[in-house]
């Protein structure tokens, strides 16, 4: 979305329709596309409901595999489905894991639309707001 600071993707080895276990060759896929676009940090918003999806394929779990790989990771965990996923706190919380995190960011939930969208256009409307007070945004949250 904004080069070497922002950008959004679906959940390695995603489907449309039910959700399955992952494989591990489906991660190690992902994880290679998203490195070769240069994204140093991922701020995941899967619930507990499905990190259980990558269990068999990495026991030490979804999140320590991208640690492992030398991703840095902040986790929200949000459940999938909800009209409104977020309250203001959390929305808050996830603006300052975007400003703590190395950039440029990735954002994921499952299918990287309904909760990574709703805190994407959180963040980049925060981007904005220090952007009309005169300050360089991307810098701020650098």
């Amino acid at each position: 979305m904004i080069r070497d600071l922002l950008a959004i993707s679906t959940r390695p080895g995603y489907r449309p329709g039910d959700e399955r276990l992952v494989e591990r060759h489906e991660v190690e896929e992902w994880v290679a596309k998203t490195k070769a676009k240069g994204i140093a940090s991922i701020l995941c918003l899967l619930d507990e409901d499905q990190l259980p999806l990558y269990r068999r394929a990495l026991p030490e779990g979804l999140l320590a595999y991208y640690r492992e790989v030398g991703f840095h990771v902040a986790h929200l965990p949000t459940h999938d489905g909800l009209s409104e996923p977020y309250t203001p706190e959390e929305y808050e919380q996830a603006w300052r894991y975007f400003c703590e995190l190395p950039k440029p960011v990735l954002v994921h939930c499952s299918a990287g639309h309904d909760r990574t969208g709703r805190v994407v256009r959180y963040i980049l409307a925060r981007l904005e707001e220090q952007r009309g007070q005169g300050g360089d945004a991307e810098s701020a949250a650098r």
